[in-house]
């Protein structure tokens, strides 16, 4: 048996299209998306600050955007702007630059000599989180909303996870994987496809899917098809998601708060279609639909416990 404290535990399931058929949906359907803020909460800020990609983390390029709010051009409108910052984003979340640097660091010489691959595998997330965006159709209009889980899907997950959240099992994430940084915070997974698991199985998988579907469907306007559902992945203090796009087939995801034990809210950061990160803040029941093919999403400020 195994116990963890500080956690967040959530499911994560992801879907493809499997015509290219819309539901019908009315104008007042349409309207209920959620409008996000004009600005992001991260964690480290007391009030909402405005950025897109390169700030919190790398995105479209390999290193964070460094023009400080506080640098002179940015305070004084009749200071001109160094050439070294044209172009670059305001950064109003500190020195992540040093941050990032550190998070490479860590899986570079975790893995010693094959460190070469965290580097590689960062130049591929990168490269992907440029290209892949701008060549997608998206399907809703902002790209993401936070809902409450329907009570069918809640019910079934809740179950499980309390039958098994003690079982869970190490995730392997391979040398140089820089999608979380599991060399100083480990993952767990507890899979819903196991059978050694209490209720586990195919059939688990497949009502999960059966009671998710139609609001999946409902708010992207086409018909669905089963992708993944990884089961229920937990995080531990100080973990980190980097920002990425889901490879094809994998179009529109959603993401359920089961469980957590933290000291603040670990925000899921999402660039919207308005090229706007709004940081969301979940509670257990709550569910995040976004389009995961087109929409960066990530947890890159670290699980407080």
């Amino acid at each position: 048996m195994m116990t963890l404290r500080r956690l967040f535990a959530a499911l994560l399931l992801a879907a493809g299209f499997s015509t290219s058929h819309a539901f019908w949906t009315s104008e007042t359907e349409s309207e209920k998306e959620t409008k996000p803020q004009d600005a992001a909460h991260p964690p480290n800020k007391n009030e909402p600050v405005e950025y897109g990609v390169d700030v919190s983390f790398p995105m479209h390029h390999p290193t964070v955007s460094t023009n400080f709010d506080w640098l002179p051009h940015n305070q004084d409108p009749d200071v001109s702007v160094p050439r070294a910052y044209k172009d670059m984003a305001v950064q109003p979340l500190g020195d992540r630059q040093k941050f990032y640097d550190d998070f490479i660091k860590g899986c570079v010489d975790y893995y010693g000599k094959k460190g070469r691959r965290c580097l590689e595998t960062e130049r591929d997330r990168v490269a992907m989180s440029l290209r892949q965006p701008s060549s997608m159709q998206n399907y809703t209009k902002i790209g993401y909303q936070k809902i409450r889980a329907p009570e069918s899907v809640w019910k079934i997950v809740k179950e499980f996870w309390d039958q098994n959240k003690d079982n869970r099992k190490p995730e392997q994430w391979g040398i140089g994987n820089t999608y979380t940084n599991n060399w100083e915070s480990e993952t767990y997974m507890i899979s819903v496809e196991d059978r050694k698991l209490r209720g586990g199985g195919g059939k688990l998988k497949q009502a999960i899917w059966n009671a998710a579907r139609d609001t999946i469907s409902a708010w992207t306007g086409q018909e669905l098809t089963s992708c993944s559902l990884y089961g229920i992945r937990v995080y531990t203090e100080g973990a980190i998601l980097a920002p990425h796009v889901d490879r094809m087939p994998l179009v529109s995801s959603a993401i359920l708060n089961v469980a957590s034990d933290v000291d603040e809210p670990w925000p899921l950061e999402v660039v919207g279609h308005d090229g706007k990160a709004f940081n969301v803040t979940m509670e257990p029941g709550d569910m995040v639909l976004y389009e995961s093919h087109s929409v960066l999403h990530g947890r890159p400020f670290p699980l407080k416990g």
